[in-house]
């Protein structure tokens, strides 16, 4: 669409056209469909049919296409805690929290990094356990 504008431009040679072409560009444009808001809303249809990889991917088109919407960076960042991808997990919720949500998902994004840092915590204990077990050799 852009470049059937810009070939629209470099075909007129009058000045006066300008500023309607630019015009007629903008409202074009405008009537797009929202890529975001089509990617976002897949991606919802599949995380709540339990579909993580697949709301994986479309959150992540979601988040590139629009890297403002809060609410596709914390869906995704719901998605990877799923996957257990727990530290892209926590960045996404970090991007959240950098586009300032209101009181309510801020408190659900800090929750949720609570809860991560929990289980990182948790596995590392685990792993720690498991290493000292093995290395003590019973002697009979």
């Amino acid at each position: 669409m852009l470049n059937f504008i810009l070939n629209i431009f470099s075909i007129t040679t009058s000045r006066a056209t300008m500023p309607l072409l630019a015009a007629l560009g903008i409202l074009i444009t405008s009537c797009l469909p929202s890529f975001a808001n089509e990617a976002f809303a897949i991606g919802c249809s599949h995380y709540k049919q339990g579909k993580f990889p697949m709301a994986k991917a479309f959150f992540l088109k979601a988040v590139q296409d629009d890297p403002t919407c809060i609410a596709s960076h914390y869906q995704l960042a719901n998605t990877l805690f799923q996957l257990r991808e727990y530290d892209r997990s926590a960045a996404e919720y970090n991007a959240c929290l950098s586009l300032k949500p209101d009181a309510r998902m801020r408190a659900f994004c800090v929750s949720a990094m609570s809860q991560i840092q929990s289980l990182k915590r948790s596995q590392a204990n685990k792993v720690a356990n498991n290493s000292t077990n093995t290395s003590t050799v019973k002697q009979y």
